[in-house]
């Protein structure tokens, strides 16, 4: 069907994406977790509440 289709050739598209993605997160910009615009408060309130879980498991 059209839309089983446009699933796949989205989600190939989503995978290319994060394959290219991986070797810059090596990168000194991620060190801090990555840049985030204001809108990504949500992301940016996991990944400082899973750093400081860590930190405690340490």
């Amino acid at each position: 069907s059209r839309s089983v289709e446009l699933f796949h050739r989205v989600n190939v598209q989503d995978f290319e994406a994060c394959e290219r993605t991986q070797p810059a997160m090596s990168s000194r910009a991620y060190r801090g977790g990555g840049v985030l615009v204001p809108a990504e408060h949500h992301p940016a309130d996991f990944h400082d509440w899973v750093v400081s879980r860590l930190a405690v498991a340490v």
